[in-house]
């Protein structure tokens, strides 16, 4: 990293989260939501000094409008830049690596990036460079080339379920600085949702932003993080300690901070303080994170199934996906995302099929794919269970 980029705040100093009433996405709403927080943490100056270079990096998980709740909205990228000039920022760049294979352009156009930049300093970065090793705990990251050129880096995350995780918020998102296709292979090394937050956690270590601001003016509930439902929350929050921030955000999902492995295992490695006696909620929003009551996801259940039957085939117990052809447009991302190989077109009707064989049940597939044709079936020695046999009858009718 550039050798003058400034050293991560003490820990003393990293249990603040400021919590701001941001109701709609407004310029008006967001501009003054944005301030209430960056004030409560010192203002934009505290992190960004005149001539920096600046990365803000949202959550770009996939080529989807804002109103899916996917990824971060454009107004929050927008008011980020205006905040960040006014404090005197000599470049601001702003880009995430997606999951699969996008075309930038479609990512950037749909996801309202590129409005959200126009007419603004700031300049949207490509991840399709020349890329750079960054050690991890014995794992080997790739980051861009420019990427270490940053003084300054600014996570813009967004609250949602997720899956195999739980949830996804300020400690999750700096996996999208990881490029490309290298994400989805380590589905396949860490198979488990507690194996894979460990290694989450250690990449955030890596990698940890100065300064993370969530996104939950509208959430994801459900089956995030990509095919979930929107639903509105109405709050902005932000923080040096990525930790307290999500644990703090689990208020929304009405679960204790200790319940998220990825929360749990980055407190136990001094990454930030997940107890509420530790954390200082300050800012308007507070009451009303509370009134929220986000559902949760298949991480519930996939909690429940031993951790070292992620290592046998085949199990007793498993999720796996499975295709809708009534969504699916036989685009092949899939296909292509798939770190295993597990999923393959037919010859005959060129829709995706998923060997069950050779899925892991990592919902890459589930992830990637841009039109929610992917559901979650459950089987049982090979089998699918009653309930999901009845219902898979039902829907072909």
């Amino acid at each position: 990293m550039n050798g003058d980029r400034p050293a991560a705040p003490a820990e003393s100093a990293r249990s603040r989260v400021a919590v701001a009433e941001c109701p709609t996405y407004s310029p008006g709403d967001v501009e003054a939501a944005l301030a209430e927080v960056l004030d409560g943490l010192g203002g934009p100056t505290a992190f960004v000094k005149v001539g920096q270079t600046v990365l803000l990096k949202p959550n770009l998980f996939s080529p989807h409008p804002p109103e899916h709740a996917v990824t971060t909205h454009p107004e929050i990228v927008r008011q980020a830049i205006r905040a960040c000039v006014k404090a005197g920022a000599g470049r601001i760049w702003v880009g995430d690596s997606p999951v699969g294979v996008h075309a930038e352009a479609e990512l950037w156009s749909r996801t309202g990036m590129a409005e959200a930049v126009a007419g603004t300093p700031a300049e949207l970065k490509s991840w399709r460079v020349k890329q750079v090793p960054v050690s991890c705990d014995g794992d080997v990251l790739a980051v861009p080339e420019w990427y270490p050129d940053a003084d300054v880096v600014i996570s813009l995350a967004k609250l949602k379920t997720h899956c195999l995780t739980t949830m996804t918020g300020a400690l999750k998102n700096v996996y999208g600085t990881v490029s490309g296709l290298a994400k989805t292979q380590f589905h396949v090394k860490y198979p488990s949702p507690l194996a894979m937050s460990a290694f989450l956690v250690r990449v955030f270590g890596a990698l940890k932003p100065h300064l993370t601001i969530l996104d939950a003016v509208t959430a994801m509930e459900g089956n995030g993080p990509a095919h979930g439902r929107p639903r509105p929350v109405g709050v902005l929050l932000a923080g040096r300690d990525a930790v307290a921030l999500d644990a703090v955000g689990c208020l929304a999902l009405r679960i204790p901070p200790s319940s998220v492995p990825m929360i749990r295992l980055a407190a136990g490695r001094n990454l930030g303080c997940m107890e509420e006696s530790g954390i200082e909620c300050v800012g308007s929003g507070l009451p009303r994170l509370r009134e929220a009551r986000l559902k949760p996801s298949l991480a519930r259940y996939l909690k429940h199934i031993p951790e070292w039957s992620y290592r046998l085939t085949p199990l007793l117990f498993r999720l796996r996906p499975w295709v809708r052809r009534r969504l699916c447009v036989k685009c092949g991302m899939c296909v292509a995302t798939c770190p295993r190989n597990a999923i393959r077109e037919q010859a005959r009707t060129g829709y995706p099929a998923v060997r069950l064989a050779d899925c892991i049940g990592c919902f890459c597939c589930l992830e990637s794919c841009p039109q929610s044709a992917f559901a979650v079936r459950l089987y049982l020695g090979g089998r699918l269970c009653i309930a999901q046999q009845r219902r898979r009858r039902i829907e072909s009718r």
